[in-house]
């Protein structure tokens, strides 16, 4: 099968482009704001990109929280959403209006290299 991304036509009932490269690790990107408000978001899409220096990235699709508070405070962490944690970030990965720390019985740990 051709695909080809930009044109978006495959005929499958999802889009294919978050299988296509496997594994990928998915977990939480942890923010804080400039007025100090926790945000915790799950993202499939951050990764390792550098060693010397070691660099973490992630992406967005949209304007999210995340990004906002990276952009005012220019930190973020990341955590790996192992075997065991499978069923909390489903459930965090699900639209709800409640605070992204209350889903799937996630908590944010102390904080040690960030603000």
């Amino acid at each position: 099968m051709f695909y080809e991304t930009i044109e978006n036509k495959h005929g499958l009932r999802h889009d294919p482009f978050k299988a296509i490269v496997g594994p990928r690790p998915i977990g939480w990107i942890a923010t804080v704001s400039k007025d100090g408000v926790c945000n915790i978001g799950p993202y499939s899409f951050f990764n390792a990109v550098g060693e010397k220096p070691h660099y973490v990235m992630f992406s967005s699709s949209g304007r999210k929280d995340s990004i906002r508070n990276v952009e005012e405070t220019g930190e973020f962490t990341c955590s790996l959403s192992t075997w065991d944690l499978r069923h909390n970030m489903n459930i965090a990965s699900a639209a709800s209006g409640r605070r992204d720390q209350e889903l799937g019985g996630v908590r944010a740990g102390g904080r040690r290299l960030h603000r």
